[in-house]
């Protein structure tokens, strides 16, 4: 029996996609990509550690159709992100999981210090079944973490939104009030400039109880060079 819920892990291939360009262009392709890894592995780690505690499957949704057998992706099942921008294909894994789950949550890698209890507070949310429930998690840049919902949202509005605009967050948001109650999450800092890494470092040493791939991705932090980042050692380094 497939679990309550289901949460979609988007996640880029090193090798196969461009990955994280504006970081690259600072420190270069390889510790971009590094950092792509490092920080999926994180955010997979806490939805594994979810799974139980919040009735969730997680899975990797994958950039490339040809990444979705590839080894690099063990741990959760795979799926293709399908053709598309952004909006088309957030539309595409919602509408595949809402068939087998109760609800859907997309996250994307970039967001590593994400903890289960913001996955508990959003999956006790959505996992009501008598209204049309929305959970909605705003990122400092007026971008959004998390989307997830309770119910099928087929339509042209995913692809109405502006992605990757200042008010990117506020578009979806308001396109989604209109199907339903949403509860709003906390806000997190996603990576996109070098100088979120030092936001993102901060915020994996003020967790209480990392797990071990978080503690992991903290000393990556930490090692890169100098120039980009200045970061204090904390209890994990």
């Amino acid at each position: 029996m497939a679990a309550r819920g289901a949460i979609a892990l988007f996640v880029k291939t090193p090798g196969l996609s461009p990955i994280k360009t504006r970081l690259a262009v600072k420190l270069g392709t390889d510790r971009a990509e590094q950092f792509h890894w490092q920080a999926a592995r994180s955010t997979a780690a806490v939805i594994k550690q979810a799974e139980q505690s919040c009735e969730l499957q997680g899975y990797y949704a994958v950039a490339e159709e040809i990444a979705a057998t590839n080894e690099i992706w063990r741990g959760m099942s795979c799926l293709w992100q399908g053709e598309g921008g952004l909006g088309e294909r957030m539309r595409h894994v919602y509408e595949h999981l809402i068939q087998n789950h109760d609800f859907v949550m997309l996250v994307g890698a970039d967001i590593p210090q994400m903890t289960v209890a913001d996955l508990q507070q959003a999956s006790s949310w959505l996992a009501h079944e008598e209204q049309a429930r929305f959970a909605f998690g705003p990122s400092l840049d007026g971008g959004f973490w998390l989307f997830g919902g309770n119910c099928s949202l087929l339509g042209p509005w995913w692809t109405d939104v502006e992605y990757s605009t200042a008010d990117t967050g506020t578009q979806f948001l308001n396109a989604v009030k209109q199907w339903g109650e949403v509860q709003t999450l906390r806000v997190l800092q996603d990576v996109d400039e070098p100088s979120d890494l030092l936001v993102l470092h901060k915020a994996l040493q003020a967790l209480a109880s990392p797990v071990p791939e978080q503690v992991h991705l903290m000393r990556f932090l930490y090692g890169l060079t100098p120039e980009f980042t200045t970061f204090d050692e904390g209890p994990y380094v």
